[in-house]
């Protein structure tokens, strides 16, 4: 085995430069209308929506916020994206929602009553040819792209499946209800408090905040809640309540192998220990004789305190309550696969700790709640303890999947809310699984049943590392089963898997999963009718059980969140200084699809555009299976160098008024160090791998109001782009900079040849975790050295409140070079090289 280095953290080795993008982007072609008849019906429509407002508002109560205006639902053009710039002004119309109904765009906007002339003036301008600009009619790209207004009603601000609504107006469920935030103006919860008293309504005892938004649990029907609109002036939107979510267990009873005596006796757990895995479930049993060593009861907590921190099992009641699947995903955090351990005679060093956060309940569901905040605030009443422990959130509860899969939720905005932490010191690494396909049948293929199930809420979490499933586990030597043949292949997707290929938000969403890991795999009966999860395709772990039958098995997307979980656990422990952001990055990193799977993009290549048939695969396995010795350690041949930095990507000019964006504002470009003489010596004929992964954090805005440019639902976005072999820094620095482009006269283009990605700078873009590899000669990765970070739109430039288009951002760029010879020695030049560095600089 080559020897382990450490990786090596660069600083020093970037220039910061003013930053202007030469990449412009489209307004919607808005076609024109026949302005005559297109004006005055839609002017006959507003001249409706007026006269009905006033007749309601002359039947209905007081309004309990000050602001007093309209609700207007706007019905875009079939197949035309709204202007929704022009919808939501700072004085005249404001943007409540945007969803789309079929092939139309449709919009909440509220109109206050003292600028109800405001829209009419417009359509009067529209329709007047003598003020007719250059590009036609005047406000012809807002008119000309409505095809109906009329009164909000209470359905106007549903955002989920049209299917979700109540129908019948008299049942009393529970809603998500989001109100707007406004600087100055009265708190949103004690308008709802007023809310809930005048409809006669129930509240939830939990409550979300985001940057300009508010969501409760309202319990009402329909017919109550209908009246909001005319009582207050900050309804956005309305979203069905989430369920209990499912924990699925697929997993049965397993002989025990050894003694745990002897698996204690070889544990060596560091004294000093200050990383740990919360593991957030059903509760961990940290009296098991095995799982003690790593969790006590400091180490537990519960979202309602009433709770036992964990289920006791009683062979003498088989009703009392017991949901083990915590401590099983304990045993597989601190060992992975149980198995392994007991088997060997090794010692074994763990350096990270078990933490247990119960939010779900011994019996029954638990009251609607905002799963958003017991998960954040089960999580939080660990750290006031140990507020310096650095861990890795590990979640394996999920539920069904948005109505418009992928799409943000309460939950999912909430764990990157808490994930980005904006106003604490430390980010958070949560790793979640996504969700379990509990329906896997013999026919058809594995792949193709993965495709068809969409990963669950709240995996589709920006910041989370979103951990799928693989197997590896094809070989069955059970009596009991003899004649069953493995479903899935050695190195394919995990019967029991989900991904993002039918996500309805995939224009929008991350790539998702992000990795996959371990899950197990099934059985198929003989005659090909029957499918079971066996043990002998599973993985062991511990039990929640503290005397008598210590191990069970485990497997699905639960199991590979918690060897992912663990992973991430390892990489904090040997380097402490690394940043969440740098965690994530490294197991991403790391990754690579197996035989299988790339044989799984040929024969989709033979089906679609190469393009498409990578995202299939990126959203099935995500990156692949991650190498967790390569993620820790570099060798002589296998480099990695890692940059912790951060820049600003907005700024507006001192003398700029409130009402002009902020501007992109600057980029980071590394000029790295290089092995340039080494790779030149290697033959020509010898192919290396250059690999890049740049990831960083969001502050999720998850307020439905159509995810475009101010509206988006990322805070900001990064990229990279890395110089070409043959190009000179000059022109590099002219294709990224639109400001360097102005300082070179005669750029008329990219140099050099851009062949040799995997994924290409089209495709890595999703999310916020962006990693390729590109593979080429040595000599023309000589050329190589030099990468640029640079910043794209989000909410922060386009909505100025707060001030947070202010704020510096944090993010990790990880390089790696892996030559195939491990007689060739880059890591001493280029560690060489940096001490050089640093002596010129002392």
């Amino acid at each position: 085995m080559p020897e382990r280095k450490p990786h090596i953290l660069i600083e020093g080795f970037a220039d910061r430069e003013d930053f202007s993008s030469r990449r412009r982007g489209r307004n919607p072609v808005i076609p024109l209308q026949d302005r005559h008849q297109h004006g005055q019906s839609i002017s006959g429509q507003y001249a409706s929506v007026i006269q009905s407002y006033d007749a309601r508002r002359a039947q209905a109560p007081p309004p309990i916020t000050e602001d007093v205006g309209i609700y207007v639902e706007i019905v875009g053009m079939p197949d035309c994206e709204l202007p929704l710039d022009s919808l939501d002004t700072s004085r005249d119309f404001k943007l409540r929602s945007c969803r789309k109904v079929d092939d139309h765009e449709v919009a909440v906007i509220f109109v206050p009553d003292s600028r109800r002339g405001i829209f009419q003036g417009k359509l009067e301008q529209y329709l007047d040819p003598d003020k007719d600009g250059k590009g036609g009619p005047r406000n012809h790209n807002l008119v000309d792209s409505i095809a109906e207004i009329k009164l909000a009603d209470l359905q106007s601000f549903w955002t989920d499946a049209s299917g979700l609504f109540p129908q019948d107006e008299d049942q009393v469920v529970w809603w998500e209800l989001w109100l707007k935030k406004q600087p100055g103006v009265e708190e949103p919860l004690h308008i709802l408090l007023q809310l809930a008293e005048r409809i006669g309504a129930q509240l939830g005892n939990t409550s979300l905040t985001f940057f300009d938004s508010t969501v409760v649990l309202i319990r009402t029907s329909a017919r109550q809640l209908s009246p909001a609109p005319e009582l207050i002036a900050n309804l956005e939107e309305l979203r069905r309540a989430k369920e209990t979510p499912n924990v699925l267990l697929r997993s049965s009873p397993k002989e025990q192998y050894q003694w745990v005596e002897d698996l204690n006796g070889r544990v060596q757990l560091n004294a000093d220990i200050s990383t740990a895995i919360t593991i957030l479930d059903t509760g961990v049993n940290y009296n098991h004789p095995v799982i003690g060593n790593f969790c006590n009861e400091e180490s537990a907590e519960r979202w309602d305190p009433t709770w036992p921190r964990y289920d006791n099992h009683d062979p003498t009641n088989a009703f009392a309550p017991y949901n083990d699947h915590g401590s099983k995903q304990a045993g597989l955090a601190v060992f992975g696969d149980l198995h392994e351990a007991l088997m060997s005679h090794d010692p074994i060093v763990v350096d990270h700790r078990i933490e247990s956060a119960r939010i779900l309940p011994p019996t029954g569901n638990n009251d609607p709640e905002l799963y958003g905040a017991i998960t954040v605030r089960t999580a939080e009443k660990l750290a006031i303890d140990r507020p310096d422990w650095k861990r890795v959130y590990s979640l394996a509860i999920t539920s069904e999947p948005e109505a418009l899969g992928g799409q943000p939720s309460s939950w999912s905005a909430e764990i990157d809310d808490f994930s980005f932490a904006m106003d604490e010191a430390e980010s958070r690494l949560f790793v979640i699984s996504a969700g379990n396909n509990a329906h896997v049948a013999p026919q058809p293929d594995c792949w193709d049943q993965v495709n068809l199930a969409q990963i669950e809420d709240p995996a589709q979490s920006w910041n989370a590392l979103t951990v799928g499933a693989y197997t590896e586990r094809t070989t069955n030597d059970d009596a009991d089963f003899d004649g069953w043949s493995p479903l899935a292949g050695f190195g394919d997707v995990a019967p029991s898997s989900r991904s993002a290929v039918s996500w309805g938000w995939r224009k929008h969403a991350p790539y998702k999963p992000d990795v996959v890991e371990e899950g197990g795999n099934r059985l198929l009966s003989p005659d090909s009718t029957e499918v079971t999860a066996a043990d002998v395709v599973s993985l062991l772990t511990t039990s929640g059980k503290t005397t008598g039958q210590l191990f069970e098995a485990n497997g699905d997307t639960s199991a590979a969140c918690a060897l992912v979980s663990r992973q991430a656990a390892i990489l904090m422990a040997e380097y402490p200084d690394y940043w969440p952001e740098t965690i994530r990055a490294l197991i991403v990193h790391s990754a690579e699809w197996t035989t299988r799977m790339s044989e799984r993009l040929g024969l989709l290549y033979g089906q679609h555009s190469q393009k498409l048939a990578k995202e299939t695969v990126l959203r099935t396995v995500g990156h692949g299976v991650p190498d967790l010795e390569r993620a820790r350690y570099s060798a002589n041949h296998a480099l990695t160098l890692i940059a912790q930095d951060e820049l600003q990507p907005f700024f507006k000019e001192p003398d700029a008024s409130a009402s002009v964006d902020p501007k992109l504002h600057e980029m980071q470009l590394y000029q790295l160090p290089w092995p340039i003489e080494v790779l030149q010596q290697l033959p020509p004929e010898l192919e290396v791998k250059l690999r890049v992964t740049l990831s960083y954090f969001i502050e999720p805005n998850p307020g439905r109001r159509g995810y475009r440019r101010r509206y988006s639902y990322q805070s900001h976005g990064l990229r990279f782009e890395v110089i070409r072999p043959g190009q000179t820094l000059a022109n590099f620095r002219a294709f990224i900079n639109q400001r360097a482009n102005e300082e070179t006269e005669d750029y008329s283009g990219p140099e050099g040849d851009n062949e040799g990605w995997k994924l290409g700078s089209q495709l890595r873009t999703r999310g916020s975790l962006h990693s390729d590899t590109w593979t080429g000669s040595a000599a023309s990765l000589a050329d190589m050295h030099t990468i640029a970070v640079y910043p794209v739109g989000g909410w922060w430039k386009y909505r100025t409140a707060l001030d947070r288009w202010q704020n510096s951002v944090r993010f990790s760029l990880i390089v790696s070079i892996d030559v195939p010879d491990e007689n060739v020695d880059i890591y001493s030049v280029v560690e060489t090289q940096i001490e050089t560095q640093v002596e010129i600089e002392v």
